[in-house]
């Protein structure tokens, strides 16, 4: 009795202790929750610096252990599927070495050696695009047999930066397998960024003459450019080019102008030896909110000087598996003074469809062969593309190339229901190298252009498993007329292409 008395008598303190002692517990756990929730939405408000995004008033943000989705409040579960945003940790950022007096570092894993005043720093990046395909189906009925099937390395380029305050100097050698071999260069130029949105450049230079063009390659919806956007970029463009640059951007705008002089390789010649050139380019973007942007704009391209006045056109299939085998070209024009392109350029972004279009019409202005006047050429293209984000961040309007950024998704990690992110897409691309079909002199000279024309339906799926890594699969259907004097197309063809890339950047 005097045991349990005391336990009765003791029971106001022993009742205060325990609550004293799970009160304490609770507040403990309390801190130690709110301390990491305190340090998870310090880590998500830095993630969001470093990727240059900012949270709007109507977007909430779902952690899914390696970064966070963010979506629109009106979206009950926020996910990979219908994340406006894709917003990883970078792993890469605590890692960094002492060399000397400078820091080794891996901003977004590109290895980066920076001066202790940061005036001074020197990268190394790499793209690797090896591409895999081939013919489906056997066309010999039509000419020559294109049945066949191969791999290569389309690019392989390492890009070398250092930059000084605000003087960056870039060099790309690269690897890859490219039209006869004409070059190992893509570029090599200096670019002063001390201006607010503005890039002033010289060198070897890859203008960006298109919306399309615009694009990284590492960006494209499909594996190559459509076909009058590889026509138009030839021009006065395409790379190794000696140029002189001027790009600026707002929020709402973007200009771009080039003075572009010859190409470098000896391949490179007639019109092209020598000739004289320039690109300009404008857009507008007069609507741009969380679920839509739409892209107005132009874009005009033009050559002189160029030797012999003599220049051709062609393409194959948009892959560049037998870049010598074209299902249409215009053979060798004689008399063209000079080239120019003008045309305009739509795009439209709805949430996670992203539709963009542009059309060319390549003129090419000749001179008098004697009495004989030759006719003026004209040679119109066009695409349409749409682009669909299954799942993970959709295509972005990027301010500083006024074009479309690629989707962005979670690190690849299906434990924990990470898969990156999927894009299906689709494209119908048209090009006419026919041009004055009843233009002959009276001794029955052709002075026009029977180059054949071609449509291309393309489709394809894109799956991104990291910001590294891309793997691509396309399908294209090719209709193409004849072709004069075209041994790869002298009766009209339909073909059916598969490719497939692995893509690997850094």
């Amino acid at each position: 009795m005097r045991k349990i008395y005391r336990v009765h008598k003791n029971s106001p303190s022993c009742i205060l202790l325990s609550v004293t002692i799970i009160s304490g517990f609770f507040l403990f756990k309390s801190e130690q929750i709110a301390h990491a929730k305190a340090s998870q939405d310090s880590a998500f408000m830095q993630a969001l610096s470093e990727n240059n995004i900012s949270l709007q008033s109507d977007e909430y943000a779902s952690n899914f252990g390696q970064g966070w989705y963010i979506c629109a409040n009106d979206q009950p579960h926020c996910s990979m599927w219908n994340a406006r945003k894709v917003v990883n940790i970078d792993p890469y950022k605590n890692i960094q070495f002492q060399v000397g007096n400078l820091q080794l570092k891996f901003p977004k894993g590109r290895p980066t050696l920076t001066s202790q005043d940061g005036r001074f720093s020197l990268s190394l990046g790499m793209m690797m695009h090896f591409d895999v395909g081939g013919f489906v189906g056997k066309d010999v009925q039509h000419g020559s047999n294109m049945s066949n099937h191969r791999s290569y390395l389309r690019r392989g380029r390492f890009i070398i930066s250092a930059r000084y305050d605000d003087f960056i100097v870039t060099v790309s050698p690269d690897a890859g397998e490219f039209y006869q071999n004409t070059y190992s260069l893509h570029d090599a130029y200096i670019r002063y960024v001390g201006f607010k949105n503005t890039v002033l450049g010289v060198g070897l230079i890859q203008p960006g003459s298109s919306m399309e063009d615009s694009e990284s390659s590492n960006s494209y919806e499909f594996i190559e450019r459509p076909m009058v956007i590889d026509m138009v970029r030839n021009i006065s463009g395409g790379e190794p080019r000696v140029a002189l640059e001027g790009i600026h951007w707002g929020e709402r705008y973007y200009v771009g102008a080039y003075v572009t002089g010859q190409r470098l390789g000896e391949n490179f010649r007639d019109f092209q030896k020598n000739q004289v050139g320039g690109l300009l380019r404008a857009a507008f973007r007069p609507v741009a909110t969380a679920d839509v942007d739409v892209h107005l704009g132009f874009s005009g391209a033009f050559a002189f000087h160029g030797n012999n006045r003599r220049y051709s056109m062609g393409s194959g299939p948009e892959a560049q598996i037998w870049l010598s085998r074209n299902y249409i070209r215009t053979g060798m024009i004689d008399g063209v003074d000079s080239v120019w392109t003008l045309g305009p350029e739509v795009g439209l972004r709805w949430k996670r469809l992203v539709f963009q279009s542009e059309y060319y019409q390549i003129n090419l202005q000749r001179v008098k062969d004697g009495n004989t006047s030759r006719p003026n050429l004209s040679f119109p293209g066009w695409y349409m593309s749409t682009s669909y984000t299954i799942f993970g961040q959709p295509r972005q309007y990027d301010q500083k190339t006024a074009s479309f950024r690629t989707p962005q998704g979670s690190l690849f990690n299906p434990a924990a229901g990470s898969w990156g992110a999927l894009e299906w897409v689709s494209r119908w691309s048209v090009m006419d190298l026919n041009s004055h079909l009843n233009s002959y002199t009276r001794n029955g000279q052709f002075l026009g252009s029977y180059g054949g024309k071609q449509n291309i339906w393309s489709t394809g799926f894109n799956w991104y498993p990291s910001s590294h890594m891309r793997i691509m699969l396309d399908y294209n259907h090719i209709r193409a007329s004849s072709s004069l004097n075209n041994p790869h197309n002298m009766y009209g063809r339909n073909s059916n292409l598969l490719i497939s890339r692995l893509q690997f950047t850094f």
